[in-house]
């Protein structure tokens, strides 16, 4: 009995170590809070602009993947899995300028620890750029090997619906972290060669 408690703990802890997010950097590191937030969210607000309601911004709750958790493999690009017949997929067709908007309160840091979703140490990173259909076949099994592992119920998305992979060409980045206003203009080159222990 006892051998079999330690082992259920033992399958517990190592479940949260592979899952769990480790707490984000010091908020002086932007750039390396802002590749936390990508690196440990499953989902992301994609706003596009609205190809049905004409003049308008259209947002949407989207599951994202950069990688697994448990491990140091990240890019720092948002990849989605979609169809061409989804709405945001239309709007990226027609015009695919679009940002990603990532809070720390998505990884639950923030609730954990008591900081509300819009004081400013609830960190908020916003990825802006074009969206562009993933199209190599080394970075197509690099999308399935995250998408499918932090969202299993798409691996079964049936392929008549022609879903595909697609990934932000980053322009801008907005982050805010701390007090005293945001940084409007990450270096993007400085923000993809970020290198991380977690």
């Amino acid at each position: 009995m006892k051998l079999q408690i330690l082992t259920l703990l033992l399958s517990v802890s190592l479940s949260l170590s592979l899952t769990e997010p480790v707490p984000p950097p010091p908020h002086a590191d932007l750039v390396g809070n802002a590749r936390w937030m990508v690196k440990f969210s499953n989902v992301s607000i994609l706003a596009t602009q609205s190809s049905f309601l004409d003049g308008f911004p259209f947002g949407q709750n989207k599951d994202v993947a950069d990688g697994l958790y448990n491990e140091k493999l990240s890019s720092g690009i948002p990849y989605i899995y979609t169809s061409h017949l989804e709405i945001q997929a239309q709007d990226v067709m027609k015009d695919p300028k679009v940002t990603f908007s990532y809070s720390s309160e998505f990884t639950h840091w923030c609730n954990d620890n008591g900081v509300d979703n819009d004081d400013p140490r609830c960190g908020k990173v916003m990825l802006s750029g074009e969206m562009e259909k993933v199209t190599d076949d080394t970075e197509i099994t690099w999308a399935k090997y995250g998408m499918f592992a932090r969202h299993p119920a798409t691996k079964q998305w049936p392929v008549s619906h022609g879903f595909a992979f697609y990934k932000l060409n980053i322009k801008n980045i907005f982050v805010l972290d701390f007090y005293g206003g945001p940084t409007m203009h990450l270096n993007v080159t400085e923000y993809l060669d970020y290198k991380f222990d977690w």
